[in-house]
């Protein structure tokens, strides 16, 4: 009995499934977002120009609406109307599609055309490059002369389409293409392969090619042979992210000026091995997929000519610096939001914090001058051509008379190099606090270009809670890469491995785009991201305060490698004529600080040698590079949250105690004068904070200090306890140590010495809320 069962599920499993839908019997999906052409919500003064999910070329190429009852329909059917000469279109990764290798799709769509043959429908899937052999820039006349693989260049192309028209005129008619098959062929390698077919999406395109009008209604993408014989009645959902960013969309649909910030490192800004260049991406050239122009190029008016000419947009010839801010998916992302939204550029600043290199670590060195504007344009700094003031190029973000505030703020990140574990996703929400103490109302969103998604320690998992937490929202790549790597070769979408390149920038960008996807009817309320709730990790708070730079003729450095740091969380600069430096944090070997082979003379908002924010909050720590040549070029440290220090000049001490100077070795971090404090005699003062730290001068005859707050005793410390260095030098110097995890309020603290005297320095105070 047993064995007739398996034989008849066995035969079952090998029953062709088409036996269950035959004829379409059960109901079919559209795999299209948005075929009833409903609007997207804008601003612009003519209604319909903007069709939800659906890319133009140009804003107004399309005008959405009733069809002017030319279809078979019910007077509340929705069409579009084709302007002479433009298209309309909607690709989708086969992922989102829920397609895999194998799977066909088929296409139907009814139309009205004024002239036969005008209305083309094409369907196809699009590729990543591939060619056979090597290329280098060198080849064309660039500066760059290393050597690549030859897929992944430019942007996707087009498999062989499909393509259909009608003769019909003047009433409805209906077009198909049937059959259209998955049909991926590659290895996972290095090495470029003309015959390998890297399939990434499915794109589907209505073109009018005729000086008449054209209307379309009713699209349907299905899965299967044959396109659908009666319209799904079920089609993709529609994105809901746009809820997550209220502010930022309100400010996009009444036409607001809008303020970008984009975060990240060479990932996210288009650094690719290749570079991000323009490339001639006419497949009857003789010169298809070869680069135009140096990507980086020294005359920025030849940049500025091709993109005003080649590209079509001389309004963006004052706005893009290098090419790969052209192609980088945040550029992409802005040149379809003044598209969608019908903007001026000089209404949307994109400011590309974006660098080379830059864990987010890192940036929060320079949060401030990019979130105020203190660089001037520059194209490796920001992504922007020198010549003009910001205020040259945004005028409507000045008309108040100030520095505009970023609306918005992107956070990349490739998450190559890792420097800021074990807690990197307290850098995250630290900057998220910390951009909400200063600008409040700022929103975010987190589209991150992460390949090791599932692996330890990847940033996925940990950047989604994040977002869940504060109501962010997160796009996941992540998943979409390890998706796309079964019908395509990862090396085309990322050549070297790590940076994406310009197809692939694409695919980024589509997922960024659905973010803003918002219907001219919303119904979904919106929701107000979370402003400074309870901290979601630990140490997000070391990266919360306000960052304070020591240069490094500064008397807080000492012997030009030594520092005591202000709080718990610093950036570093140092110089060691390019020759790899460690960093040891309280005479201790530093781990997850950075790579320690950057050298830099002068400070870097982006970029740093060693970076560090997980440390015990309250205590004291010390800064070393062993490295006898290396001198420090500057610190950057942040200092807690509403830090004040009660030294012993304040008021609301009460004791006897004496006071005397001493004079400070490490540039006085905690004042130049000390009680001396006697066994037996007590200090007492009361301070109003959620933390508290006690400093006090570490001495060879040094007694004990108790420290009690609200009569209960917190800790017990020797204060003989000299810090040595990595020269086996000892110091006696100031010292101070933590008492955390109070209730926000008034606390009394009572300070005694045991065994033999105590200086005691002071006591700092924080309030965290």
């Amino acid at each position: 009995m047993k064995k007739t069962a398996v034989l008849f599920a066995i035969v079952l499993l090998c029953l062709p499934p088409v036996l269950a839908v035959a004829d379409n019997v059960l109901p079919m999906i559209n795999l299209l977002q948005n075929p009833q052409f409903g609007l997207r919500n804008t601003a612009g003064s003519e209604p319909g120009r903007s069709i939800l999910c659906w890319n133009t070329d140009r804003w107004g190429d399309v005008i959405g609406g009733s069809g002017e009852g030319k279809f078979n329909l019910n007077t509340s059917a929705k069409a579009v109307e084709i302007l002479p000469g433009k298209r309309i279109w909607q690709f989708a990764t086969l992922p989102e599609l829920e397609l895999k290798s194998g799977d066909t799709v088929s296409l139907s769509v009814k139309g009205v055309q004024e002239q036969s043959g005008a209305l083309k429908a094409r369907l196809c899937l699009m590729l990543i490059e591939s060619a056979d052999g090597e290329w280098s820039p060198a080849d064309f006349g660039m500066p760059d002369k290393r050597t690549f693989a030859k897929h992944g260049r430019g942007e996707l192309v087009r498999s062989p389409q499909q393509e259909t028209s009608s003769q019909v005129t003047g009433k409805e008619f209906s077009l198909q293409l049937n059959g259209l098959k998955i049909d991926p062929r590659f290895k996972e390698q290095r090495e470029s392969d003309a015959d390998f077919r890297n399939v990434v999406g499915v794109l589907v395109e209505f073109v009018n090619d005729s000086d008449q009008r054209v209307w379309v209604n009713s699209p349907a993408l299905v899965k299967g042979e044959t396109a659908a014989k009666t319209a799904p009645t079920t089609s993709r959902a529609l994105p809901e992210l746009y809820q997550k960013i209220p502010r930022t969309m309100d400010k996009l649909t009444t036409g607001q000026p809008i303020s970008i910030l984009t975060l990240g490192s060479s990932i996210d800004r288009g650094s690719a091995n290749p570079r991000l260049y323009f490339y001639d991406e006419d497949p009857a050239s003789p010169h298809y997929k070869e680069p135009l122009i140096e990507a980086r190029p020294g005359n920025p008016e030849a940049m500025k000519r091709l993109i005003a000419e080649r590209m079509g947009r001389p309004d963006l010839q004052d706005y893009v610096g290098w090419s790969q801010h052209y192609f980088m998916y945040t550029g992409r992302m802005r040149r379809e939001l003044l598209r969608k939204f019908h903007y001026p550029v000089e209404k949307m600043l994109l400011n590309v914090m974006a660098c080379d290199g830059s864990s987010i670590g890192e940036s929060h060195s320079g949060f401030k001058a990019y979130a105020e504007l203190e660089l001037p344009p520059n194209p490796n700094e920001n992504g922007h051509p020198t010549g003009k003031s910001w205020q040259e190029l945004y005028p409507a973000l000045f008309e108040n008379g100030n520095k505009p505030g970023p609306d918005l703020v992107i956070f990349g990140h490739g998450h190559n190099e890792h420097i800021d574990r074990p807690d990197e996703i307290a850098a995250y929400e630290g900057a998220i606090r910390w951009f909400q103490r200063h600008y409040p109302g700022v929103e975010f969103v987190s589209c991150m270009w992460i390949r090791d998604k599932g692996q330890p320690n990847s940033m996925t998992e940990p950047m989604q809670e994040l977002c869940d937490y504060y109501e962010i929202p997160f796009a996941d790549m992540g998943q979409l890469i390890i998706d796309l790597k079964k019908t395509s070769n990862y090396f085309a979408m990322a050549p070297d491995g790590g940076h994406p390149a310009a197809g692939s920038h694409y695919l980024w960008f589509k997922q960024l785009e659905q973010v803003f996807e918002m219907p001219a009817e919303a119904t979904l309320q919106g929701v107000p991201q979370k402003q400074l709730p309870p901290r979601m990790n630990g140490y997000a708070r070391n990266w919360e305060g306000t960052m304070v730079r020591f240069q490094k003729d500064s008397p807080r450095l000492v012997d030009g490698r030594m520092m005591i740091l202000e709080d718990a969380a610093f950036n570093l600069w140092a110089d060691n004529k390019r020759e790899m430096m460690q960093l040891l944090i309280d005479g201790q070997p530093a781990e997850h600080a950075g790579h320690g082979r950057h050298s830099f003379s002068v400070p870097n908002p982006r970029n740093s040698t060693f970076v560090h924010g997980r440390l015990a909050r309250g205590d004291r720590h010390i800064i070393e590079i062993p490295n006898p040549s290396a001198r420090l070029s500057a610190v950057d440290c942040k200092v807690g949250l509403k830090r004040r220090f009660y030294g012993v000049e304040a008021q609301g001490w009460q004791g006897k105690s004496a006071v005397k100077a001493f004079e400070s070795k490490w540039g006085a971090p905690y004042g130049e004068q000390a009680f001396l404090l006697q066994p037996g005699e007590t200090l007492e003062i009361e301070v109003e904070a959620d933390e508290l730290s006690i400093a006090w001068l570490d001495d060879p005859a040094g007694g004990t200090l108790v420290a009690e707050v609200d009569g209960k005793q917190a800790w017990s410390q020797p204060t003989n306890q000299p810090f040595t260095d990595s020269q086996e030098r000892k110091h006696f110097i100031e010292n101070r140590r933590g008492i955390l995890e109070l209730p926000f309020g008034k606390h009394r603290i009572r300070l005694q010495a045991e065994g033999k005297p105590v200086r005691v320095l002071g006591v700092f105070g924080y309030d965290g809320r």
